[in-house]
């Protein structure tokens, strides 16, 4: 089924989901991995290059994934949390759409602040801002500070869904993934 049912997410929805998470955990580590690495080295920029494309993807499975949810229903949640729990969940999951759109804009724009051009797979993206360091250092610390907080949020973000299933024992991560036998 493509799209949401009652009880479960569609297989669009689920795709872009796990899409997204999927990129979105390439970029950390890439990000993660580079400090190990000394300035100027060919590994260091590579895993400076593969952070910047896992970002791109995720702008670019971020916005059908945002359109996607906003013309199909997420499914109930069996049995129906409270409504403060509910009301935290929502403000989570905006959260996390709103990170995924923001931060690689943010970090084209930093880039381009320190001039240099920012591209997807070797097509040059257009120029949001012009070259001004100091807006560059600006723009490049909101985009780590965002980014932790994107860190934080989906491991927030996972635990909840296992603490729903073994704990609350709703159907919450079931609607995702499916039933776990």
């Amino acid at each position: 089924m493509l799209r949401n049912s009652q009880h479960s997410y569609g297989r669009v929805a689920r795709a872009l989901h796990w899409l997204c998470a999927a990129a979105i955990i390439a970029a950390l580590v890439f990000i993660e991995i580079k400090g190990n690495f000394p300035k100027g080295s060919d590994v260091r920029s590579g895993l400076s290059y593969a952070h910047i494309q896992a970002g791109l993807i995720v702008l670019l499975l971020a916005l059908p994934r945002l359109l996607w949810r906003l013309g199909n229903r997420p499914p109930d949640i069996t049995p129906k949390p409270h409504r403060h729990a509910d009301l935290l969940a929502h403000a989570g999951h905006w959260a996390l759409y709103a990170l995924m759109i923001a931060l690689p804009i943010l970090g084209i724009a930093f880039i381009q602040a320190k001039g240099r051009e920012v591209g997807l797979f070797g097509l040059a993206l257009p120029t949001l801002v012009s070259p001004d360091p100091a807006l560059g250092g600006q723009l490049k610390d909101l985009h780590e500070l965002l980014g932790n907080v994107l860190l934080w949020l989906s491991i927030l973000h996972a635990a909840a869904a296992v603490w729903h299933h073994r704990f609350l024992k709703d159907d919450t991560l079931t609607r995702l993934i499916g039933p776990l036998r």
